[in-house]
């Protein structure tokens, strides 16, 4: 009687207690999470652009119900589960047979999964064990009551392992036949539906054979329970397997893309953004053409030990990215156009704007340019000579030391700071007090794409674009309309930021390095790190901003790093070639909307014929100690082209001089009346003072 109570209440005791478990036993969050996929980066009108792999190496390519044949569906049901559309999760009768065969026969000979309790294991791997099996058949129960029975299978044909490091049935579709899921042939379909079982025995690449033997088995399964007809069998049989391993469609993948310099930050994103469909603001053609420019540049300076270059190209007037280049044979997957160096003399301009937009001085005020020391520091020029007296604008075109550690010690570290800070130089504003006066020769660290960021900037605010500026340089807007962005004041003036970019912005300069350049009016700024281990150079127009470094991943030094000689002509090279019709400009729009608007580049105001330097009612004092030839003057006029201006002071000519060159004066005590003329008969004048 006992033995008979036992044997009854056994299983009901069972069946409670498992029942509980499903019941009591809280479902893992984390693992309904959905299915992390590759990540796939698109370029600025929406084409394919990039493949990489997901976190862990495997390409997933997650695949919607009406994506998938329906032959498939069918086959792995007929394969896998027969019964999968009957059971809560569990298949008892499968259960019960398994048991009592693996009893007689004293060992494991069969198993009873379910395509859910497969779900469930390959959501969360696990050894086999009597545990394990049993905590598969309670999660499958649970999985049941919380999803469908058809999104259970497409769940399990997204996740299931296909050979080498595929995973689902989206991406071997592809790497095997070359075609969309949906597209397969009852054949293929059968096959796919075998690889499961032992993926890498039966890769059909690899081992035909072994793929025809097992995809027939799969037929003749579909064919017994009806999922096809006798016909579709035997043509399905006589199909010849021809797999093979094919690239993915329409993308590029990590081999390739080393070939153009945008892998790292490729990886970058990838790593930002896992396992999602990227729409980036880069434009291939434009990719193309600056890597090839940097990869011919880099390659003439490799002899003398300079190993790596990263330069970033944007539209200067969204601040959005149209190119980033990363070539370092020693770090072939660090994003170098991210990476934090030292900067050199490339930050002047903003120092030098922030002191004309405190009214700290103008284009024209003149700064003393001679041995000067502060406690515990003694600055020196790059060239270790001394000019004397010269105005803010020459000494920022020349990227004289002494001057521009004055105005920073008048203008201030945290202002100057705080204003590259809001122009995109987050990381100098972060910790002005580290830097102190060094801040204006180098002793900040920042990124390619950072630099660029606020040369555009600086630019935008010149011409009264609206502020603020966009968040990511290479990322569109999501399909979701951003949250709204208080619209606060620009960090300056149009007009300081106008005057820093001309101060740098001189023809005659531009054309000894680069004359298609000169043409474009380009201004730019170089600099070299201490040690020469930094070459940076910065150019920036009306359509495009390009940042150019060059150095050694490591931080060796080497003589030709030196910005000027370096980085400056590939960066007047690459902006001059650049294409100059409208660019695209990427909206608000999703990664399926239509190609982005077009819109028109910057135009910045510039007057008629304006005397730049001296300006009206200018007091200057000249100095005992230094000679005549060290206090001259700079005459500098603004003129809409390029044509002769002639110079007269108290009436007198001076001469005729093209209109971007710099017309250098020795000034005398008194009081003088500089004019300056163009053919056209349009003048300008000021009223000096000399003592």
């Amino acid at each position: 009687m006992r033995l008979s109570i036992l044997a009854l209440g056994a299983p009901l005791i069972a069946a409670a207690a498992f029942n509980a478990a499903v019941a009591f036993w809280p479902y893992p969050p984390e693992l309904d999470a959905p299915l992390r996929a590759s990540t796939f980066v698109l370029d600025r009108d929406g084409q394919p652009l990039a493949a990489l792999v997901a976190m862990d190496d495997q390409w997933r390519m997650p695949l919607t119900e009406d994506r998938i044949s329906p032959h498939l569906l069918a086959a792995i049901v007929a394969v896998e589960d027969a019964r999968f559309f009957q059971h809560d999760g569990v298949n008892w009768r499968a259960v019960a047979a398994a048991a009592w065969q693996n009893i007689r026969a004293m060992s494991i000979r069969r198993g009873a999964s379910t395509i859910t309790m497969q779900v469930h294991q390959l959501r969360r791997p696990a050894r086999r064990s009597l545990a394990y099996k049993l905590e598969q058949a309670i999660r499958a129960v649970q999985i049941e009551r919380r999803h469908g029975k058809r999104e259970i299978l497409v769940e399990y044909l997204n996740r299931a392992p296909m050979g080498g490091n595929l995973v689902g049935v989206g991406a071997a579709s592809w790497r095997y036949f070359n075609r969309d899921c949906r597209d397969l042939t009852v054949a293929q379909a059968a096959l796919l539906a075998g690889l499961p079982k032992n993926p890498n025995a039966y890769r059909p690449d690899r081992f035909p054979e072994r793929a025809r033997a097992r995809r027939d088995f799969v037929l003749g399964r579909m064919l017994a329970l009806g999922y096809i007809t006798a016909e579709q069998h035997q043509v399905a049989m006589a199909e010849p397997v021809d797999a093979a391993w094919y690239a993915l469609p329409h993308v590029r993948e990590a081999p390739e893309l080393h070939a153009d310099g945008a892998l790292p930050a490729l990886l970058d994103l990838a790593e930002r953004f896992p396992g999602q469909t990227i729409r980036t603001t880069l434009d291939t053609a434009l990719q193309r053409q600056a890597v090839a420019l940097a990869l011919s540049h880099l390659h003439s300076l490799r002899p003398s030990g300079v190993d790596a270059l990263a330069l970033v190209v944007l539209d200067t007037s969204t601040g959005q990215c149209l190119a980033t280049v990363s070539i370092s044979s020693r770090a072939s997957r660090l994003d170098l156009s991210r990476r934090a160096r030292s900067t050199g003399s490339v930050l002047k301009p903003f120092i030098y704007a922030a002191a004309f937009d405190a009214g700290i001085a103008t284009p024209a005020t003149i700064l003393l340019d001679s041995p000067t020391a502060w406690p515990g520091y003694v600055p020196a020029n790059f060239d270790h000579s001394f000019r004397g007296s010269i105005s803010a604008a020459a000494a920022l075109a020349e990227s004289r030391n002494i001057p521009a550690l004055l105005l920073l010690s008048q203008v201030g570290v945290d202002r100057s700071a705080a204003v590259m800070g809001q122009l995109g130089l987050a990381r100098v504003a972060r910790s002005p007090d580290r830097y102190g006066l060094s801040l204006a020769i180098g002793g900040a660290e920042a990124s390619v794409m950072e630099v660029a960021s606020a040369y555009a900037a600086l630019m935008r605010i010149a011409a009264g674009v609206p502020w603020p500026p966009p968040r990511d340089p290479m990322i569109l807007p999501s399909t979701q309309s951003p949250p709204p962005v208080a619209v606060g004041p620009s960090p300056l003036l149009g007009r300081a930021a106008a005057q820093a970019l001309a101060a740098i912005r001189q023809r005659h300069r531009t054309w000894a390095m680069c004359p298609e350049a000169a043409a474009l009016d380009v201004a730019w700024k170089t600099g070299t790190s201490s040690g020469f281990r930094d070459a940076w150079c910065a150019a920036v127009d009306e359509h495009y901003t390009v940042v150019v470094w060059l150095g050694n991943p490591a931080g060796e030094g080497a003589r030709e790093l030196v910005g000027q000689d370096a980085a400056a002509p590939l960066a007047l090279r690459l902006i001059a070639a650049l294409p100059r019709h409208s660019l695209g400009r990427p909206t608000a729009t999703a990664s399926v909307s239509p190609a982005p608007e077009r819109a028109q580049p910057l135009r910045l105001s510039r007057p008629s014929l304006a005397l730049l330097f001296p300006t009206d009612g200018l007091e200057i004092i000249r100095e005992e100690q230094l000679s005549a030839e060290q206090q001259q003057l700079a005459l500098k006029a603004s003129s809409p082209q390029q044509a002769l201006l002639y110079w007269f002071v108290d009436g007198t000519a001076l001469g005729a001089w093209p209109s971007d060159q710099t017309v250098l004066w020795t000034p005398t005590p008194g009081c003088h009346i500089v004019r300056v003329c163009d053919s056209a008969g349009r003048w300008a004048s000021a009223r000096i003072k000399v003592r």
